[in-house]
């Protein structure tokens, strides 16, 4: 990620987002929250760039023995093509490479199209949070992973 991909990715993130934090949680989407998170040092982002611009990104951070991933976008209109699959996949490999056993995320109780996508990848439902459900997955540390 670059400086100058922060006014997109928030906004792709704010259009993917701000209708299911108001039905989860009865709050406005705020950006400032997003901000710390993409400018913080401790969390690795990546941004996947296609022929018409950023089209997807991930943030993960690296706890103890599994990464938690603490945002996962792609662009509406990008939706459906096979990126959070991709993404996924290089998440998983990182998690090897790095020696952890798990990938964790929160994802929000009222996002019926995202908890369907991390189930159908092998994650599962760990507890309840508030509105946001813990998933985990157990990696398979003698998968190869890709390069």
């Amino acid at each position: 990620m670059q400086r100058s991909d922060l006014p997109e990715l928030v906004s792709m993130s704010r259009e993917n987002m701000a209708s299911i934090i108001m039905s989860s949680w009865g709050e406005e989407w705020k950006d400032e929250q997003l901000m710390e998170l993409l400018l913080d040092q401790r969390v690795d982002t990546t941004v996947l760039e296609g022929e018409k611009g950023i089209e997807a990104y991930y943030c993960v951070e690296d706890i103890d023995e599994y990464i938690f991933i603490s945002s996962f976008q792609v662009r509406r209109n990008f939706q459906g093509r096979g990126l959070g699959t991709r993404m996924l996949d290089m998440i998983e490999d990182k998690a090897r490479r790095d020696g952890k056993a798990e990938v964790e995320l929160c994802v929000q109780s009222t996002n019926e199209r995202a908890k369907e996508f991390y189930y159908y990848h092998g994650y599962d439902l760990m507890y309840r949070n508030g509105n946001n459900l813990v998933m985990r997955k157990k990696l398979d540390r003698f998968k190869d992973y890709k390069s």
